[in-house]
């Protein structure tokens, strides 16, 4: 039952709430992440999920600017952070259980 409730939530999108959006990261709002933005901003989310209550999961397992940034260019393009967030979260659902 457990699993066709996690199913149910992941076909109906409300799975997809709570994940960080490319404007999320995207500080200054100029079409790239870079890595002081993507350190700010991920600093944000842990502190409100943190006086929120919420458990800090994987946490420790934040992919690094360097694996987000496919193309080395010193900036993570929203194609980029787009592309990562689908891979990581595929690999997510597969190890899920």
């Amino acid at each position: 039952m457990k699993k066709l409730i996690i199913i149910a939530l992941f076909a109906s999108g409300a799975w997809a709430i709570d994940q960080p959006r490319f404007s999320d990261f995207d500080l200054n709002s100029d079409g790239k992440i870079t890595q002081s933005e993507l350190e700010e901003a991920r600093t944000v989310r842990m502190k409100q999920r943190a006086a929120e209550g919420r458990m800090l999961k994987n946490a420790g397992e934040a992919h690094s600017f360097e694996e987000i940034d496919a193309d080395n260019d010193g900036s993570i393009s929203r194609k980029e952070f787009l592309l990562h967030k689908t891979i990581h979260h595929t690999k997510a659902c597969v190890t899920f259980g």
